[in-house]
């Protein structure tokens, strides 16, 4: 993965040199932080499937630009390596992102999902159900037999819910993929990016650190200029109860044990919530 993307760099930037590789522990990427003759910072990215990088690409090249300097922009990118490089942007990672903070992210948030127009949902529940029977094989041994029951529970109830529309969704929007500095929050890692649900979008945050601190919802929702109905509230915790699923599998498979713990707390908290 890494010398063929050090390749790829040399042909994009020219002499250039690597500072440090800063992937994530799942390895389904391989991220290097790299910096060009006259010091620029970018960021290279080389993806194992192909479908985390067509997303991300289709994103790069179609959504992404309306967040201005709030996100990379994509300097070249190749099918063949499924590799792309993409500018650097200022700020750190902060897990503890402030009220300001998710005032910036629920504004950012709200242009991207204003990137394309919105989508209908053709048998969105229906879809949801096959999604659900396509990871049931693999739940042995990591979903207990309760908390599949829940699920199935779940999706079913998404039958009785208006039939939504889909925007172009960022689908891991969390502090891990916000910079912030100077005032500014940036956002990165668009791999899971795809239309969806405009609440499924949030389900990350409001699932995980809004439940502990329900005010940074409230100023993200503020900035982001709209209150979900009881209606939409009530699809996103089906649909993130079958998330939490899925993501729980991925944990197993990909050695995330704390990641894992993580989502079986969600799940647990959508149980103890019904």
């Amino acid at each position: 993965m890494r010398v063929a993307l050090e390749g790829y760099v040399g042909r994009v930037l020219g002499v250039s040199h690597v500072e440090r590789e800063v992937s994530w522990e799942h390895g389904a990427t391989c991220v290097l932080r790299v910096r060009d003759r006259a010091g620029r910072t970018w960021y290279a990215k080389r993806h194992r499937r192909k479908d985390g990088y067509a997303r991300e690409t289709f994103a790069y090249r179609h959504w992404v630009p309306v967040l201005g300097g709030h996100a990379p922009r994509l300097r070249a990118c190749d099918d063949e390596l499924q590799a792309l490089v993409l500018s650097a942007v200022p700020g750190t990672h902060a897990q503890d992102v402030g009220a300001e903070g998710h005032h910036q992210a629920g504004v950012l948030l709200r242009r991207f999902h204003e990137a394309a127009p919105p989508e209908p949902c053709e048998g969105f529940a229906a879809a949801r159900r096959a999604r659900l029977e396509h990871w049931v094989p693999r739940c042995a041994g990591v979903i207990e037999r309760g908390e599949l029951d829940f699920v199935r529970s779940r999706v079913r109830e998404l039958d009785g819910l208006p039939r939504p529309a889909r925007v172009p969704c960022h689908l891991d929007y969390t502090p891990r993929n916000w910079l912030t500095g100077e005032g500014r929050l940036h956002v990165v890692d668009f791999e899971w990016a795809a239309t969806e649900v405009w609440i499924n979008d949030l389900a990350r945050l409001s699932f995980g650190v809004w439940r502990e601190r329900p005010w940074l919802g409230e100023a993200f929702l503020d900035g982001y200029g709209r209150r979900p109905t009881a209606d939409e509230l009530a699809l996103q915790a089906s649909c993130y109860a079958l998330t939490a699923m899925w993501m729980m599998i991925w944990a197993r498979e990909h050695g995330e044990a704390a990641f894992e713990a993580g989502l079986r707390d969600q799940l647990r908290f959508l149980m103890r919530s019904s």
